[in-house]
């Protein structure tokens, strides 16, 4: 019944346009306790982009546009982060029969099922889709139920539409600068992979001002008096004697494609812990994720335009000229180091966090592993007293997979938290 109602769902064209500031709905006494169903979703996300190996960038741009639909579809006229984001689509009318969690779980899992980047995903989400939305809407009225879906695809209608001229395909076609000499990256062991993604800062942010965040020029290895040598020999003494705790660090903030739900569904599933063991209601969950998936999207972003900006070499490129034989703990990424790559999005992610829960003493598993994972990569659960924290040790952790230099992750956060700073 509920695929035949999404599908007449999916053939209405709503006639009457609202600005964004649409009707303000509280959620009903049936949705205040469905936050779980909102996790449920948005970790099965984090799922199927570790199984379909989604790179970190284009899955940063999936659980943004998912949840971004979420909040559309559920927040109250006066929001104010509204005013933050940047070219919102104009919106269908919503009525006050709508159930806002619905609509917003209608619209979210829509709009995955139509971005999702591997064909045989959009097919086998259906069930699932289909179950946490006949879940949601138990306690509604068949009309109040439709309505409800309704209204949710309308809005994922919106963000798909959106998708569809955010720069994502033209990024595709866009090369890393073709410059050489000292200190400019090339390709890198193990699989001297061509540069990934070099036009992803050209996509369409979701906030107004975060491609305003930049970062001054780095030191440069040619030149002898500057601090390059240095960061270079820090990573080698550390890599020569990383303890166990190190390597474990390393590893528990790896992330990497096909392994987790990347980084920023690593971060994802911390939001959505923090907001069930806080008894956060769906739709205030729903908006602290859309804020910090939007937010790290960005984030992303930016980052990559700083990457790609200066060009800085990895630490492999450097130490190998004195020492052929010297390798990284972890694979080193096939994109420029300046700056930190998780140090920037983790500190975005725990800015806009601990606007909304505080600091919040957890226990993280390794999300989005596996517990077969979990196992094989030998990842331990780890315990810490903040979102800060946490950030902070998956930017070090780049340290001690031998990626990084230093002055890579001191940038990355300091480009992390102004990045955070336009959103709040």
């Amino acid at each position: 019944m509920l695929k035949k109602l999404i599908s007449v769902c999916l053939l209405l064209s709503p006639v009457v346009v609202a600005s964004p500031a649409h009707a303000s709905l509280q959620p009903r006494a049936s949705s205040l306790a469905s936050n779980g169903l909102v996790a449920e979703f948005l970790s099965e996300l984090t799922v199927r982009v570790s199984r379909d190996r989604v790179a970190p960038t284009k899955a940063s741009r999936l659980y943004a546009n998912v949840a971004y639909a979420m909040f559309l579809a559920s927040a109250p006229s006066d929001d104010a982060l509204f005013k933050k984001l940047d070219n919102v689509p104009e919106l269908p009318a919503r009525a006050e029969s709508i159930d806002p969690v619905v609509a917003a779980l209608a619209a979210g899992t829509s709009v995955a099922r139509n971005i999702f980047l591997v064909a045989a995903a959009r097919t086998t989400f259906g069930e699932f889709r289909d179950r946490i939305l006949r879940m949601a809407a138990v306690n509604l009225s068949a009309t109040d139920e439709y309505e409800s879906i309704s209204y949710g695809i309308s809005i994922a209608d919106a963000v798909v539409a959106r998708t569809n001229t955010d720069g994502f395909e033209e990024s595709k076609k866009i090369m890393a600068p073709d410059v050489k000499g000292p200190g400019i990256w090339v390709p890198t062991q193990p699989g001297y992979q061509p540069a990934i993604d070099p036009g992803w800062a050209t996509l369409t942010t979701f906030f107004n001002d975060t491609k305003k965040c930049t970062l001054p020029d780095p030191p440069t290895s040619g030149n002898s008096s500057s601090p390059f040598q240095g960061a270079a020999e820090e990573v080698a003494t550390v890599a020569k004697n990383l303890t166990e705790e190190q390597k474990s660090i390393a590893r528990f903030w790896d992330d990497s494609r096909g392994r987790t739900g990347t980084p920023s569904g690593h971060w994802l599933e911390i939001a959505l812990a923090a907001g069930l063991e806080k008894n956060t209601d769906a739709v205030t969950l729903i908006r602290a994720v859309a804020h910090m998936s939007m937010a790290v999207s960005d984030s992303f972003m930016v980052n990559f335009g700083e990457k790609y900006k200066h060009m800085v070499e990895r630490p492999i490129t450097v130490l190998q000229r004195s020492d052929a034989l010297w390798s990284s703990y972890l694979p080193t990424p096939a994109f420029p180091e300046y700056p930190s790559g998780h140090s920037t999005i983790s500190k975005t992610a725990a800015d806009v966090l601990t606007s909304y829960f505080g600091e919040w003493k957890f226990t993280d598993p390794g999300y989005g592993l596996t517990q077969e994972s979990r196992s094989k990569f030998e990842v331990t659960p780890r315990t810490f007293n903040s979102f800060d924290e946490a950030a902070k040790e998956a930017s070090i952790s780049r340290l001690y997979g031998g990626i990084h230099f230093t002055f890579g992750l001191t940038s990355g956060v300091t480009l992390g938290a102004c990045v955070a700073s336009k959103t709040l």
